[in-house]
């Protein structure tokens, strides 16, 4: 590339006036040393200082420093080391909390590099921005850039960056609740870990570990404890040895394996008191606590929970000293000391409630330091826009007339038309609102009937403790009912309204690509105390389903076909979820156990008229939720069908589209 005489005599005066700072600022070089891109070295070795006092969070002086840096840059037509700069120019933005001032930095860090093809400088750069919207909490946004970061390294070949990237996005997607993706690139890291055998190994492992004891997957869980375990000895990693006990213990735990997480626990305190790892060794001190609570040694119980609590209190974490307060609860309530299990709820709750204002008061001041800093960068970008909006004031003057004329014509055609349409529309509206009356006329119906004796039985159970009739235990007892006719009441509201919007004509489908386990796992969240009431058995056996649908109508079909479910199975029952993929769509089965359908009544489920019967224990329902169900399948491009036997249960089949 060739440097012109006047770049190379700006690049000179800048790099005069600019000795003094280099000298001042305790750098290691002399920016006068730049002088031609031959000088590319000492450039790249000013910006790793330049980096160091973005680590060190000095922005004020790395901010000077940068701009020092991108007038030599520019000065000397070197793309490469601007695209460092902007790289750090971006963090140093983040740090100053000006996001359209970053963006605007990564933006041209990346138009720079690109320039040169430096791949793997574009991938440091998306790196940077996956780790700001990391700590933002913006995981889909930080996944997002985190994949673009993944193709530069492939093109790269870098397997240990790679493996990195992998690492990472198994992270995000474990915070996405994506749990296969999260399995996956967990996978991925080990395989290229094992392949280049660099440290880090165990760690991953132990991730994936804790992915698998956490949704219950226990044996892969321990199959690969095992061989992390053994690699983080092999290691003398102690910090990771002891993890892998903790997670050991975790997972004995959910087996409610007692002696055998009594003795990992007891490890993980042996190994962790030789690391810095204090929080680790704590929490080991109060899941001993609670397995000698559960285990009914009270005392050595409460000797535990009381230390873990003070060195929680000390270290100031407050998730686990919260954990340590309902323990503590509920030791002195099996201990029959109600007064001191009253003393561990109330200060449960003040910590909660303190904790849950700390939170907001921090985010109400780091939103209003963002507000102010984004609130200048709109200031100057308001200014750009004056300029161009005076800009083009002329033409728009010359248009306006032009656009009268064309107005005035358009608004007497318009006119001509409407007086065309007037009386169509007339009769239009006059049957919309027909329909409406009748709409209203069934809603009031259901509401005066079913909806209004669900509410006058919870006010008069409510009542009666109000005015004393019935003692605070016999309340107790027809709780869960209250609860029961709680939950029905909400699902009639539900489908109420969704029925009301369909015979108007208001439901329209907006579908998108997605996998229904996210949905069928905050459904059955949803239904667990319902289900767990009537010791029902909720089975989530889906392999990975993504159908092209609007996700909001298949989480109402999916709420009501499991209520319903619900509603006709008996104690010991079950409620299975299986899907099977088929040559252009999905079918997706809704299995229960329960009391079946009279084959007299099949045909009347999804019909016009409603039509309903009791639950299992007398549930009421208003009959809209099956025909609400084929509606919004339907405006899907899917279908229903159900199958049942009196004594063996029903299936419900959905068949929906994949997505493409």
């Amino acid at each position: 590339m060739k440097i012109k005489k006047e770049h190379l005599f700006i690049c000179f005066v800048i790099l005069i006036i600019r000795i003094g700072f280099s000298q001042n600022q305790g750098l290691r070089f002399d920016l006068s040393e730049i002088k031609t891109l031959k000088d590319s070295i000492t450039f790249n070795n000013a910006v790793n200082d330049l980096r160091e006092l973005v680590s060190e969070e000095q922005y004020d002086r790395a901010n000077t420093f940068a701009n020092e840096l991108i007038s030599i840059g520019n000065a000397l037509q070197y793309d490469k080391g601007l695209g460092l700069v902007y790289r750090e120019k971006g963090n140093i933005s983040n740090g100053f909390n000006r996001s359209i001032e970053s963006d605007r930095n990564f933006q041209k860090a990346f138009t720079h590099l690109e320039k040169v093809n430096d791949l793997n400088g574009l991938a440091t750069v998306y790196n940077d921005r996956f780790i700001i919207e990391q700590g933002k909490g913006n995981f889909e946004k930080g996944a997002n850039y985190l994949l673009k970061a993944k193709l530069y390294r492939e093109q790269l070949k870098d397997s240990i960056g790679l493996s990195s990237v992998y690492n990472n996005l198994a992270i995000i997607y474990k915070e996405l609740k994506d749990i296969p993706s999260a399995e996956k690139y967990y996978l991925k890291s080990i395989a290229i870990t094992k392949r280049l055998r660099t440290d880090g190994l165990g760690m991953v492992m132990n991730n994936l570990a804790l992915l698998y004891t956490e949704n219950r997957d226990l044996k892969e869980a321990k199959k690969l404890l095992k061989e992390a375990l053994k690699i983080n000895k092999t290691q003398n990693d102690l910090r990771h040895t002891a993890q892998s006990y903790s997670i050991m213990a975790k997972a004995a735990m959910y087996g409610k394996e007692y002696a055998a997480a009594k003795k990992y626990y007891d490890t993980t305190l042996c190994v962790g008191s030789q690391t810095n790892f204090k929080l680790l060794v704590i929490n080991a001190k109060q899941q001993l606590g609670i397995i000698a609570l559960e285990q009914g040694e009270y005392n050595k119980a409460d000797g535990l929970l009381k230390t873990a609590r003070e060195d929680f209190s000390k270290a100031n974490a407050v998730p686990l000293l919260l954990k340590n307060y309902k323990y503590s609860f509920k030791l002195d309530s099996l201990k029959g000391d109600l007064l001191g299990a009253l003393g561990w709820q109330r200060k449960y709750q003040k910590l909660a409630d303190k904790r849950r204002s700390e939170i907001t008061a921090k985010e109400v001041e780091k939103t209003k330091a963002q507000y102010e800093a984004e609130l200048q960068q709109l200031k100057l970008i308001e200014e750009q826009e004056k300029r161009e909006r005076e800009t083009s004031a002329q033409l728009f003057q010359y248009r306006l007339i032009t656009y009268i004329s064309l107005g005035v014509v358009i608004a007497i055609l318009t006119f001509l038309i409407l007086i065309i349409r007037t009386r169509n529309e007339r009769k239009r509206l006059i049957a919309k609102l027909d329909n409406s009356n009748q709409v209203k006329n069934k809603l009031f119906s259901i509401i005066s009937h079913d909806l209004k004796n669900e509410i006058n039985g919870l006010e008069g159970s409510l009542n009666l403790l109000k005015d004393n009739t019935i003692s605070t235990e016999e309340f107790r007892q027809i709780t869960p009912l209250l609860a029961n006719r709680t939950h029905q009441t909400s699902i009639m509201l539900h489908n109420l309204l969704n029925w009301s919007k369909s015979q108007l004509k208001e439901l329209n489908a907006q579908p998108t690509s997605f996998d229904i386990s996210d949905v069928i796992s905050d459904k059955f969240s949803f239904f667990q105390q319902k289900a767990m009431q009537k010791d029902i058995q909720l089975i989530n056996n889906l392999d990975p389903t993504i159908i092209y649908a609007d996700r909001d109508m298949f989480g109402i079909v999916a709420q009501n076909l499991i209520a319903n479910a619900i509603k006709f199975c008996n104690p010991g029952d079950s409620i299975a979820l299986v899907s099977e993929d088929k040559e252009n769509h999905y079918e997706i089965r809704f299995k229960d156990t329960g009391v079946g359908i009279n084959p007299q009544h099949l045909n009347r489920l999804f019909a016009e008229e409603t039509f309903t019967t009791p639950g299992t224990q007398n549930e009421t329902g208003t009959g809209l939720g099956l025909r609400i169900c084929k509606e919004l399948i339907e405006l899907n491009q899917g279908s229903i069908e159900v199958q049942s036997s009196v004594g063996e249960g029903s299936t419900f089949c959905v068949y929906l589209p994949k997505a493409a």
